[in-house]
């Protein structure tokens, strides 16, 4: 008896053992009944193997990390508070955070990373302090911190953020002190929001002279606070056809007009789609450039299809190949709007040929017919006895 209560003793210390050891270059000590891995400023270039696995305190700061690999931490998962500050880090894998459930403190400040594994947040929604400043991240996504409701300290400033998307902050309902100065933000239609909130939350928000336009022109210094209000209206699609979709048959043959028209403030980005059988056309309009009689859309599809700068696409010989859905999208920074109409031809080929209509042959419309459509809004065609003036 006394010998196996000796081994399981024994192995109970060899356990233990493993549990407390530390990585050669790091101090562990127990502190306040807790247990600290110090591994700061040893030119660490990985996460070292070996961390306690009851440890909560863990600082990697001031080393060479450049890369988190997503086992980094999987066997610390007590830890409450990371520091990994002032680093080289630029790739922090999907799920290297994630395990870390139990996190308060997060500091990965002052390193280059650009794509962060935002995903992983959701997961640590016992965080009160996040500091991810001084990097390069560009993207956040609005729904970045939507359950780190006990956060109470953001700082996301000396980034490249060129605008935070309205609802980013919401879920914040322990929010007291954010920073998001010195990031290069574009002070359009999208980012009123932050001017108005501002001026009516009750988070510290410090720094506001730092928080200025980098875009456009006419802002660039101004402080997001001063912006003046701008004209935004989200965007609206129409889409009309000639002949009548709704209303006409559409005979083999006949060419059909469809007319995108589309407002809004800024002026929104404009793109046809066409799905026809099995096949998918993206067509985006240019935002800018000169008006002209060209289409924008090159060979391979401009036998069919014909579209131009102006939001109209023409289907220059209707059969069954076209028939299918043609729609217009419109974006700008308020949203995105959508209209479409499908288009089926009414007749079969096989009677279309004897059956009166509205067709006339494509190889009848000249380069000159078209400048007129683009450049007053009418189509005039002559063809025989037959003539046809079509309002856009």
């Amino acid at each position: 008896m006394a010998k196996r209560l000796l081994k399981i003793l024994a192995l109970w210390t060899f356990v233990i053992g493993i549990v407390q050891c530390c990585p050669e270059l790091c101090h562990c000590q127990n502190k306040f009944a807790r247990q600290f891995a110090d591994c700061a400023y040893k030119d660490l270039l990985v996460v070292p193997v070996g961390l306690p696995s009851n440890v909560t305190t863990v600082s990697l700061s001031a080393n060479k990390i450049n890369f988190l690999k997503s086992e980094s931490f999987i066997n610390i998962t007590q830890v409450t508070s990371l520091w990994l500050a002032h680093n080289e880090i630029i790739t922090i894998e999907t799920d290297t955070l994630a395990p870390l459930n139990q996190l308060r403190n997060l500091d990965i400040s002052y390193n280059k990373i650009v794509n962060f594994p935002w995903e992983d947040l959701a997961n640590l929604t016992a965080l009160q302090l996040l500091k991810m400043n001084n990097n390069e991240m560009v993207n956040l996504p609005m729904d970045a911190f939507s359950t780190l409701k006990d956060l109470r300290s953001l700082r996301i400033n000396n980034n490249k953020f060129t605008t935070i998307v309205q609802g980013t902050f919401s879920a914040l309902s322990s929010l007291s002190h954010l920073k998001i100065f010195d990031n290069p933000f574009a002070c359009s239609c999208s980012l009123e929001w932050l001017r108005d909130w501002i001026a009516a939350t009750n988070v510290s928000v410090p720094e506001l002279t730092s928080i200025v336009c980098d875009t456009p022109e006419n802002l660039n210094g101004t402080m997001v606070t001063n912006v003046p209000k701008l004209d935004c209206e989200a965007p609206a699609v129409t889409v009309t056809s000639q002949p009548n979709i709704d209303e006409s048959d559409l005979y083999e043959g006949v060419m059909v007009i469809l007319n995108c028209v589309t407002k809004g403030s800024p002026m929104p980005q404009v793109s046809w789609e066409v799905t026809v059988g099995n096949q998918n056309y993206m067509f985006p309009l240019p935002s800018t450039g000169e008006m002209n009689d060209k289409p924008i859309n090159d060979k391979t599809t401009s036998d069919r299809f014909l579209v131009f700068r102006n939001g109209s696409l023409i289907i220059r010989r209707l059969s069954e190949k076209e028939n299918g859905n043609y729609s217009c999208t419109a974006v700008n920074d308020l949203g995105k709007a959508e209209s479409g109409v499908k288009v089926v031809l009414t007749v079969s080929p096989e009677t279309s040929s004897s059956t009166p209509g509205f067709s006339p042959p494509a190889e009848s419309i000249t380069l000159s017919l078209l400048t007129i459509f683009i450049s007053s809004g009418i189509i005039h065609l002559s063809l025989g006895d037959m003539e046809s003036t079509w309002i856009s």
